[in-house]
C-alpha cells in the first residue's frame, strides 16, 4: 500500500505536565510532580501519522530558542518532515497541563505559534491529504493562515481535514471556516458546541467524532458507523485525539471503509491515553 503523503499545519509546543501531590492551595506551596514533555496538537497528530506509517510534513511556527530547536529536532527524529518559520521574537508555545484524577486543565501560551501566517505556508502540491488543527482557526491572529492552508489544499485537488480543538472556543463561524472540507474530527464537546450532527453533516463532507471511553461515531451521506475503543489504563489524557486523528487518517487515506478507519483510531487513541505525553515515543 502506498503510504499516504500528508500536510499538518499546527502548533509545535512544549507540555509542562504538572501533577499535584495534594489538592491546591491558594497561597500555599504545593509539592507536584512535574516533567517537561513534546506537544502541541499539530506535531503529536503529525508524530503519530509518522508512528503509523504516513510520509508527513508539519508546518508550523516556532520561537529562536532552546526549545523550538529541540521541538523540530525531537519531529525530525520521529520521521516529521518539518517546515518550521523561525520567529525571531516570540518564544516557542507552551502548555501547563494539570493532570487531577485522570483530568486535565490546560494553560497555553501560543507565543510564536500564534504568529503563523499565509507565507509560512509551503506548496502542496506532492501531498494527497492537508489536516488542520483547529487552534490555527481559532485564533484571529492565525485564522487567515488556517483558511489559506485549506484553500490551497483544495486548490490543489488535496482532501482536508480538520480536529475543533476547543470546545469553549467554538462558535456558529468555525462552520464557515471547515465548510467544504472532507472529515471533521470532532469530540463530543466540540460537536455539541458546532450545533450538533445534522448542522455539521451540512457543512462538511464526513464527521468522525469521539466520545471519551464511549463508541466513536462515523457519519457521511452513506450512513453511519460505530467502534468500540479498546479497554485503556488512562495515565496521561493528553494527546488521544490527536493520536485518533493520525489513526483514522491513515487508515482511512489508505482505503479502509468507515468502521475500520475508526478502530484503528480509536486504537491509537487507547495507545495515547496509556502513556504519559501526547507522542508514541
Amino acid at each position: 500500500m502506498t503510504r499516504p503523503r500528508v500536510v499538518v499545519v499546527g502548533d509545535v509546543a512544549v507540555d509542562v505536565l504538572v501533577e499535584p501531590c495534594s489538592p491546591a492551595v491558594a497561597g500555599a506551596d504545593v509539592p507536584a510532580r512535574i516533567r517537561m514533555r513534546a506537544g502541541g496538537a499539530g506535531a503529536n497528530t503529525a508524530a503519530w501519522l509518522a508512528h503509523l506509517g504516513a510520509d508527513v510534513t508539519l508546518v508550523a511556527r516556532v520561537g529562536d530558542d532552546p526549545a523550538g530547536r529541540g521541538a523540530v529536532d525531537d519531529l525530525r527524529a520521529a520521521g516529521v518532515r518539518v517546515a518550521a518559520a523561525v520567529d525571531p521574537d516570540l518564544p516557542t508555545c507552551t502548555v501547563v497541563v494539570l493532570l487531577v484524577d485522570g483530568d486535565r486543565t490546560m494553560l497555553s501560551d501560543r507565543g510564536a505559534a500564534g504568529r503563523l501566517s499565509p507565507a509560512d505556508l509551503p506548496a502542496v502540491d506532492a501531498a494527497d491529504h492537508l489536516h488542520l488543527s483547529g487552534y490555527v482557526l481559532l485564533d484571529p491572529a492565525t485564522r487567515a493562515a488556517g483558511r489559506a492552508a485549506l484553500d490551497r489544499a483544495r486548490a490543489a485537488g488535496l482532501t482536508t481535514s480538520v480536529d475543533p480543538q476547543a470546545a469553549p472556543a467554538l462558535g456558529p463561524g468555525f462552520l464557515d471556516d471547515v465548510r467544504g472540507v472532507d472529515l471533521l474530527l470532532p469530540n463530543a464537546a466540540e460537536l455539541a458546541a458546532l450545533g450538533g450532527l445534522d448542522g455539521v453533516r451540512a457543512a462538511t463532507g464526513a464527521v468522525a467524532a469521539t466520545d471519551g471511553p464511549g463508541p466513536a461515531r462515523w457519519t457521511d451521506r452513506n450512513g453511519t458507523w460505530t467502534a468500540e475503543p479498546p479497554p485503556a489504563d488512562v495515565v496521561d489524557p493528553t494527546g488521544a485525539g490527536d493520536a485518533f486523528d493520525a489513526g483514522v487518517l491513515v487508515a482511512w487515506l489508505g482505503g479502509a471503509d468507515p468502521a475500520a478507519a475508526l478502530a484503528a483510531g480509536c486504537a491509537a487513541g487507547a495507545a495515547a491515553v496509556g502513556r504519559l505525553g501526547a507522542r508514541p515515543r
